[in-house]
């Protein structure tokens, strides 16, 4: 969570935000947490979409769980105004281990040092066995088939510099939604957190009400 803390600091100075504490990774574990795996985290956005007093949200994800939002946000047409995908994962070519494993290497070193103190207590607090799990999950769902069922505007933004989704395959998920469009921000697949500023405005301009 830590790694998305730049750019959500900033879009809270504009609007009412809520980061979502995800089980399998929360700070806060629950006794009974939710497998970690997309489909049962989409659940757990439905959830907590459920309990919003606000009609509609804009739902934003990054990486993996730029998957989670896609499916919560397929599922509850109702309640999300818009959504932002950020540096979704994974194009098909990397749905296998050793692509994917050449990919995080480029993307590692690309990467600003302080980002891996951010990732690294959420890695530990989730532990191998659900991590693989997870990725596992993460691996053999199929975004692009997601984006053809959605009903809201959805804005996916690539890393300039990011292997693990790299701008090609984001504006290629783009054209599969109905009303999407793809944006490239500076950066690597850690975008959020090397460039709040232009995270947030995306994301802030989704926001927006709409002048139509």
């Amino acid at each position: 969570m830590k790694a998305l803390l730049p750019s959500f600091r900033r879009c809270a100075e504009h609007t009412a935000c809520h980061l979502l504490d995800l089980p399998g990774f929360a700070a806060r574990q629950r006794a009974t947490p939710a497998p970690p795996l997309v489909g049962p985290l989409a659940d757990t956005v439905t959830n907590w979409l459920a309990s919003v007093p606000d009609s509609q949200v804009v739902l934003v994800g990054h990486s993996t769980g730029a998957q989670v939002a896609l499916r919560a946000a397929a599922r509850n047409p109702d309640r999300v105004r818009a959504l932002v995908l950020l540096g979704m994962t994974f194009p098909p070519h990397l749905r296998r281990a050793a692509p994917l494993l050449r990919a995080v290497t480029r993307t590692a070193v690309r990467e600003p040092v302080g980002l891996l103190g951010a990732l690294v207590p959420d890695y530990l607090r989730a532990g191998p066995l659900r991590l693989t799990r997870y990725l596992d999950s993460a691996l053999r769902d199929h975004p692009e088939d997601a984006l053809s069922r959605l009903c809201c505007p959805v804005v996916l933004a690539a890393g300039a510099h990011d292997p693990l989704a790299p701008p090609g395959w984001i504006e290629h998920a783009a054209r599969q939604a109905p009303d999407g469009r793809s944006v490239t921000l500076p950066g690597a697949h850690g975008f959020p957190y090397s460039a709040p500023e232009s995270t947030a405005a995306l994301v802030l301009r989704a926001a927006a009400p709409c002048e139509c």
